[in-house]
């Protein structure tokens, strides 16, 4: 499926046509001139099977494999493939519907901003949800996207960043109700999420998934996946954590994202604690959820792309 829009610019005037990705090698070169130089999925193929390459990856509207949507430029002076304009990725998996869409990468090239471009891809990308009764969100969004999916029936909720401390003695965490429509991440997909992970390795039991790393900040432990019942789980990664940070004589922290206060001993993140460490930058402890039709009942750093090497 395909759909034309017509865009007018000073630097560029002609009839685009939204479209799967046609070429991947094109839409990395893409994503290293334009989005940032040397990016994860520009300089590494696994990591862009990985994440556009799926095994949930619907074949009837992504018909290369690939779950990308791009917009080109057919005036016949750019080759076989056209001109690449923009593009709008989603990892496709099995949750919080059977089938799912959760955005990850979106740009059209700068001279086009503001063009209605951006909006044909995310609208076209909806309705694909839409038409294969799917979801279809994202998290990681800063507050200037928020009204772009607010604007589109989409429901929005901020995340916030949580440290541990077992001195803390926060009240366990409320109990919420999720849609009827939701589906819970099956062993399928936490196989491949996490056990086949092409660079990462996870520690994963019956209470969650964590990932330890030692960077220039210190060592650092990552809540990916939490679920009930978790407090032992996140106590004994602590406590291996502190360890490896204590042999190295390193900083330790033990964080994770959540609508909520994930438990007892969490607290939120102070403002200009180290949020991220490749290199060890604070930038902020807020950003945002949003879904159609609904939210998942839970978001952690291992839904959408949050969890991926730089």
């Amino acid at each position: 499926m395909s759909v034309t829009t017509h865009q007018q610019s000073p630097a560029h005037k002609s009839s685009c046509t939204v479209q799967p990705c046609r070429d991947d090698a094109q839409l990395r070169e893409y994503i290293n001139s334009y989005w940032r130089k040397d990016h994860v999925l520009a300089r590494d193929p696994r990591m862009f099977d990985f994440t556009y390459r799926t095994p949930w990856v619907d074949s009837d509207r992504f018909p290369n494999g690939t779950s990308v949507l791009c917009v080109y430029d057919d005036d016949g002076e750019h080759g076989q493939h056209g001109r690449l304009l923009g593009f709008l990725g989603s990892i496709m998996t099995p949750y919080p519907r059977k089938s799912s869409y959760w955005l990850a990468l979106w740009h059209v090239l700068p001279e086009l901003k503001g063009t209605g471009l951006g909006g044909a891809l995310l609208r076209q990308m909806q309705q694909h949800a839409i038409d294969s009764n799917s979801w279809i969100g994202t998290f990681g969004a800063g507050p200037e996207a928020v009204p772009v999916y607010l604007k589109r029936g989409y429901m929005v909720r901020a995340v916030r960043r949580w440290i541990f401390d077992p001195q803390c003695d926060n009240p366990l965490a409320s109990i919420e109700s999720k849609n009827e429509a939701e589906v819970i991440p099956n062993e399928d997909w936490l196989r491949y999420r996490f056990d086949e992970h092409p660079i990462y390795s996870y520690q994963r039991d019956e209470h969650g998934v964590f990932r330890t790393e030692s960077n220039e900040w210190g060592v650092v432990t990552h809540c990916c996946k939490l679920w009930d019942n978790s407090e032992d789980s996140v106590h004994q990664v602590y406590e291996e954590g502190l360890g490896i940070a204590e042999t190295a004589s390193k900083p330790f922290l033990l964080d994770s994202w959540s609508y909520n206060c994930p438990g007892r001993g969490w607290k939120l993140a102070p403002e200009d604690l180290v949020s991220v460490f490749h290199p060890p930058q604070a930038r902020g402890n807020l950003i945002y959820a949003s879904g159609y039709p609904f939210l998942p009942i839970a978001v952690t750093k291992g839904d959408c792309d949050q969890d991926r090497p730089n």
